[in-house]
């Protein structure tokens, strides 16, 4: 009954500083101009948006999990996975950016390139490329 993800809610400690950075680095484009005290829409390649709002106490959206690690190990989770088709050029426009980024893009076989990131404020993400058929 579900058919797709439309859109997502980032918090930012200013969302007209982050969606400069998320316009230059990753590529989204601004919705529309950035009212004082509301967040910034920006919209991906395919359409979903992706909000930017304003957190009072800045807390970054990421979360603990023993379930990802083989080992069961702790992982600091990223919520949200982005797809894209030109990982490298996306890898160095984040590490241009100063953004904490992986060490390299990771090949994970069947499951395509991956790469893990943080936005300016904590905010932490993965992108994949699918393989090449």
């Amino acid at each position: 009954m579900i058919k797709n993800i439309n859109c997502a809610y980032v918090p930012v400690a200013s969302p007209e500083k982050a969606a400069e950075w998320y316009g230059r680095v990753l590529g989204m484009k601004l919705r529309s101009p950035v009212e004082p005290g509301r967040g910034a829409i920006m919209v991906m390649d395919e359409g979903q948006w992706l909000f930017l709002l304003p957190s009072p106490d800045m807390t970054p959206l990421t979360f603990s999990t023993t379930g990802w690690a083989d080992d069961g190990a702790p992982f600091e989770m990223f919520p949200i996975c982005f797809t894209t088709t030109r990982i490298q050029p996306l890898y160095a426009s984040l590490k241009e950016s100063g953004a904490w980024v992986e060490a390299d893009i990771r090949d994970e076989g069947s499951c395509g390139l991956q790469l893990m990131f943080k936005d300016p404020d904590g905010n932490k993400f993965q992108v994949f490329q699918e393989p090449e058929a």
